[in-house]
């Protein structure tokens, strides 16, 4: 497989990646005079191609808070056939690379936290942070992924000129997992799948961790079709811990996974610690 990116601009283009956002969520695709705009005014826009095919793209658009601007990453979406391959990564290596040449410090996005693979991309791979979580954010959502469940979102943060994300390596050496920082804890539900229990320790035992470790299930979009009820538990446990953790002054950096265990570990430190 031969995968090139290329910046999307032109009508055509934009016709293209439409199809491809319809095929990917099922639902109806950003309107190309609004993508078209977007390409015009500052936004980036990068595609994915397996020769003439269009398999992946990113899109994104000028944002703006508290005085600073930055690059809102809104979409990415992957081929059916192509995921798995490491495209989402390629894209969002290039439009970091552009980004810089624009004069970008930061790109947000969000996601579902719930969404282990896309976790593992963001924290892992990128090396973005996340200290803001966005209850329903964008209201009950019907499309293919995401199936009625409330839209819960991480609001994370790219510093793609940082030290933190040049020394990252460096950083997550010195995370160590321990039981006792585990803010909340799992079994295994009669359907097979993980379901969270929530620990019945008090908060200030957790004041000295330098790491604190909050379980999500490996397989949400199969818990999803098993079992609707074990999803919403699974939404609103971790919803009431990433709340309370992050107006503490945590922040999710990490993600630590093994292969035989049907979850991962979000990995959270104090943001005043991370080396912005």
């Amino acid at each position: 497989m031969n995968i090139s990116l290329q910046t999307i601009s032109t009508m055509e283009q934009l016709k293209e990646m439409a199809e491809l956002e319809h095929r990917v969520w099922q639902s109806t695709s950003i309107p190309l005079h609004q993508t078209l705009t977007v390409a015009k005014n500052g936004g980036i826009i990068i595609g994915a191609y397996d020769a003439e095919r269009l398999v992946g793209f990113v899109y994104s658009f000028p944002g703006y808070r508290n005085g600073d601007v930055y690059l809102c990453s809104h979409m990415l979406g992957i081929d059916e056939d192509y995921r798995n391959k490491g495209i989402g990564y390629l894209l969002k290596q290039a439009q970091a690379e552009v980004a810089k040449k624009l004069g970008y410090r930061l790109i947000r996005w969000t996601y579902d936290p719930l969404e282990s693979r896309n976790a593992y991309l963001n924290m892992v791979k990128l090396g973005a942070i996340c200290s803001e979580y966005i209850e329903n954010c964008y209201g009950e959502m019907s499309d293919a992924l995401n199936k009625h469940l409330p839209s819960d979102r991480f609001n994370v943060e790219w510093h793609i000129n940082s030290r933190y994300v040049q020394e990252r390596h460096i950083f997550v050496s010195s995370i160590r997992p321990s039981e006792e920082a585990e803010v909340l804890h799992w079994r295994m539900h009669e359907t097979g799948e993980p379901e969270a229990v929530v620990s019945l320790r008090e908060w200030e035992t957790f004041s000295e961790q330098p790491f604190l470790f909050v379980p999500i299930p490996r397989h949400f979009q199969r818990i999803k079709e098993k079992n609707r009820e074990l999803a919403f538990d699974w939404r609103y446990k971790t919803r009431a811990i990433f709340t309370r953790l992050f107006q503490e002054g945590w922040s999710v950096v990490h993600v630590e996974r093994t292969e035989k265990e049907p979850i991962q570990y979000y990995v959270l430190v104090k943001r005043g610690n991370i080396p912005l």
